[in-house]
């Protein structure tokens, strides 16, 4: 998951915003991008969330209400990646593609990627949040995650993809997040 997120302030004005505007029918690159957005969960989740655009700037721009305390937005990388998260789980986005020292204090949130991402990885198997010399792009599979600090030492949970499928990816920086390699279109009620 490459990640590149504004402040916790602008994600309440979005979801602020979806409840006191009524929108018309969307415009077909709007449909377009709800689609693209919607595949980041479960469309029991995904069909019942509100949608924004988010920026590499962190801002927000909505596109559709929802109803059920999700947001869908495409990662604004190269991958394009969609993603589902609830509002703690899409402040943290926000504060990642905007490059914040860390996510907002708060709960822990909880994101899907139901078509998988793609993140940094350096030759020596550590995954990082910025490109730089050596990393190459690593395609990821389908996952959800727990937005949340974990320390590896205190949670014996490794801190690389295995064949165990989760892991804490970003370990050691404030950006720390329990990764579940496991498909959550797949998962049940």
């Amino acid at each position: 998951m490459r990640l590149t997120l504004a402040c916790p302030a602008a994600v309440l004005l979005v979801l602020r915003s979806f409840a006191l505007h009524a929108q018309a029918a969307p415009t077909q690159a709007q449909a377009e991008f709800i689609k693209a957005a919607e595949e980041g969960a479960p469309a029991r989740i995904s069909s019942k969330a509100a949608i924004a655009r988010l920026e590499p700037s962190g801002k927000l721009t909505p596109v559709r209400p929802g109803g059920n305390g999700f947001t869908c937005t495409l990662i604004p990388d190269e991958s394009t990646a969609p993603v589902c998260a609830d509002e703690p789980g899409l402040r943290w986005f926000v504060a990642a593609v905007s490059k914040q020292p860390r996510p907002p204090a708060s709960q822990t949130g909880v994101a899907y990627m139901a078509k998988g991402g793609t993140h940094y990885e350096m030759p020596d198997g550590q995954i990082v949040m910025n490109k730089s010399a050596g990393a190459k792009d690593v395609k990821e599979p389908a996952h959800w995650m727990l937005l949340t600090p974990l320390d590896p030492a205190a949670t014996g949970i490794p801190t690389r993809p295995n064949a165990g499928g989760s892991y804490i990816m970003f370990a050691g920086t404030p950006y720390a997040h329990l990764m579940v390699y496991q498909d959550p279109k797949l998962l049940k009620d």
